[in-house]
């Protein structure tokens, strides 16, 4: 009786693996997360780990929950000198400590986002939103050749422009 039970835990058990890995949040997901929750803190500390931008909840409102409709593939190119910034903040967040970029060769890759997501604003209303959102990872290889790869941050967040227009302006006139 044993044995037959044994099989069936070992698949029991996989089927939960699997699903835990199916709805697994990526790493876009963990990082914009963070951001919102710090966004709606006004936590500066967490936000300046997380971000070179702001969503301040007392201007631009606040987001619970959000779902990315859409990822680029990333893409990778050496650092320019305006982002050294966002360099330094991705490695620091990978590692807890001050990287010295200035030493190093720095490569970033981005990801653009679309995300929705209902946005309360300051009044409290809720309407749904479409937000761009650019994200940055660096990738840094020291002299001594060690590669120290960094956390996604969020260097840019817009509000997608409204797709909606009125019948009026989009009509052709008619004969």
């Amino acid at each position: 009786m044993a044995r037959a039970r044994a099989p069936r835990l070992v698949l029991i058990g996989g089927i939960i693996a699997l699903a835990g890995i199916a709805c697994a949040a990526t790493p876009e997901e963990q990082v914009l997360t963070r951001f919102f929750e710090a966004s709606r803190a006004l936590d500066s500390t967490a936000l300046s780990r997380l971000a070179t931008v702001t969503f301040n909840p007392r201007i631009d409102g606040s987001i619970q929950l959000f779902s990315i409709e859409d990822r680029s593939p990333e893409q990778r190119v050496s650092a320019t000198d305006q982002e050294r910034d966002a360099a330094t903040r991705s490695l620091s967040a990978a590692t807890g400590q001050e990287i010295d970029v200035a030493s190093a060769a720095v490569d970033i890759v981005t990801r653009q986002v679309t995300l929705k997501a209902d946005v309360r604003s300051p009044e409290g209303v809720v309407a749904p939103g479409v937000f761009n959102v650019t994200l940055h990872r660096a990738i840094a290889t020291q002299k001594n050749g060690a590669t120290i790869e960094g956390r996604w941050i969020v260097t840019r967040l817009q509000r997608a422009p409204d797709a909606r227009t009125s019948r009026a302006a989009s009509s052709v006139p008619r004969s």
